[in-house]
């Protein structure tokens, strides 16, 4: 018997069976109540709480009248001062950490991280080893090693003492000492910041290895598995699938991007098949949901992490009073921006995310996307994640393997000025029905989006899509360009910059 295996499984089904209770309404609204309690009452005497006033907040409905929804932009001068080393600015004492998150709006974006904070998201990694666990009753997960794709644990020193690097990184310094002899990679492959030197490192470290979780962002597994066959095979092996050098490869976990676009291609390495499950996790508050159920791709909300969740509907955003709806109040189907305060003294903020739910008690929801990733050129409101269904469908339906894809609009496409959507997709291979994909694409989004449909029947309103195959490999080089190679970073859904959008055409032609 596994007693480490054993103790872990017991540890999921108290974790499950926790999550159950949480999940009805009186449960729900109690542990959201307390958890904004607790958050007002540490803050009440910081100066953002002394200024807005805290110490009298008795419930949610009062605390969205005193404090506004933020913007990082709103909330930078605070985070400018407790990144200089000033005190209690919006949590108690000195912040020592700040996560730098790649904004898409405002460029790098400084985020603190508290104390507090770390041992909460420590905690939460637990979860979507305890939703599979739950699956499987596996006690052999650990007896083998755990490679997490993470940032670079080097992190920058500023004047003030505060240290400045990837959230991942941040966290890789704090594992438990109780499950560090599990992971991989070593701490000094851990501390490199080159993202292809370090996936190098990885490879020949694990390549002898009992390895049996992957957990890090998915749109990186598939280099890795490359680089992994690649090296076995210089040193005189001949493995046809990862499974040759990782016989006992049986979890992968992570989050960041919808992990339907590389899912065939992922299998396509792999001899046989191992279960994913998803999480959803931000710099400003660590993993907020995992999946909980092996054949559903939604993903459960965590109630009961410290953080305090508010949900404006999609179309209220950019109205001057839009609603802020608690968790124990949203509707399923409806479309909503997330905001957070968390324990590093990050209170309303926006995340620029949109979830849906699809269940409620115990609620459930599916990523939707950037709230700007949102094409909308005549009105037609396509969201992320229909773009990402759509592109599944297609490449399901013409048995391609997706790589990479980006959607840009086609301005004035005729001579009437209508606009489309076009498509740039790597794949395997660049033979490709790019008609039949296209045609596959404009079926799947006018059947699950009313406003598309619309707009497509207009004659001079949105053309048929257009789809242009990069040659393999043009997404990599043109994020390494970008200097956005590495854990956190993902290749954008829209791509709304023109100057950008020539870039990757230069890097994607077919010769």
């Amino acid at each position: 018997m596994n007693i480490v295996g054993q103790g872990l499984l017991s540890a999921a089904r108290a974790r499950g069976a926790l999550m159950d209770l949480r999940g009805t309404r009186k449960q729900l609204q109690a542990t959201q109540e307390n958890a904004l309690r607790r958050l007002l009452a540490r803050a009440q005497g910081t100066h953002f709480g002394r200024t807005h006033g805290f110490s009298t907040i008795r419930e949610a409905s009062e605390f969205s009248t005193r404090v506004p929804l933020h913007c990082y932009e709103d909330l930078k001068p605070w985070f400018d001062r407790a990144l200089s080393g000033e005190q209690d600015v919006t949590w108690p004492g000195r912040i020592a950490y700040f996560g730098m998150s790649s904004g898409t709006t405002a460029g790098n974006k400084y985020l603190p991280i508290s104390n507090d904070s770390i041992r909460q998201q420590r905690r939460g990694g637990f979860d979507p080893l305890a939703s599979y666990l739950r699956w499987t009753s596996d006690t052999e997960l650990l007896s083998g090693k755990v490679i997490l794709l993470g940032g670079s644990t080097a992190l920058e020193r500023r004047p003030s003492g505060a240290w400045v690097g990837d959230n991942t990184g941040i966290m890789a310094r704090h594992m438990p000492r109780c499950v560090a002899s599990h992971y991989l990679p070593s701490p000094k492959t851990r501390a490199i910041s080159d993202w292809d030197t370090k996936i190098d490192a990885i490879v020949a470290e694990s390549l002898d290895a009992d390895v049996r979780v992957l957990a890090g962002t998915p749109n990186w597994f598939f280099g890795l598995f490359e680089r992994l066959l690649s090296a076995a095979r210089r040193r005189g092996r001949t493995p046809e699938t990862v499974h040759d050098i990782w016989p006992n490869l049986r979890l992968l976990t992570g989050g960041g991007v919808n992990f339907e676009p590389y899912r065939a291609l992922i299998r396509s390495c792999l001899a046989r098949h191992v279960p994913y499950v998803d999480v959803y996790n931000a710099t400003e508050g660590g993993i907020m949901g995992v999946q909980d159920r092996p054949d559903d791709m939604a993903m459960r909300l965590l109630p009961d992490n410290g953080l305090f969740y508010e949900f404006v509907p999609l179309e209220e955003l950019s109205s001057s009073r839009p609603r802020r709806v608690p968790l124990w109040e949203v509707e399923s189907g409806v479309v909503y921006a997330l905001a957070v305060t968390t324990m590093s003294g990050i209170y309303s903020y926006l995340l620029g995310d949109c979830l849906r739910f699809v269940e409620t008690f115990p609620h459930r929801f599916v990523f939707e996307g950037r709230s700007a990733a949102f094409l909308n050129l005549t009105g037609e409101h396509v969201s992320q994640g229909e773009l990402e269904r759509a592109a599944n469908v297609a490449t399901r339906e013409l048995g391609l393997r997706l790589r990479e894809f980006t959607v840009t609009a086609d301005i004035a496409a005729n001579d009437e000025g209508a606009v489309r959507h076009r498509w740039l997709m790597e794949f395997e291979s660049t033979e490709v029905d790019t008609q039949k994909c296209a045609e596959l694409i404009d079926c799947d989004l006018s059947q699950g989006n009313d406003d598309y449909k619309v707009h497509r029947n207009s004659r001079a309103s949105l053309l048929h899509p257009q789809v242009d195959v990069l040659r393999p490999g043009a997404f990599e080089a043109w994020m390494k360009n970008r200097g956005k190679l590495g854990a956190q970073n993902k290749v954008p859904r829209v791509l709304s910059d023109a100057a950008e959008r020539a870039s990757l055409e230069s890097f994607g032609r077919v010769s």
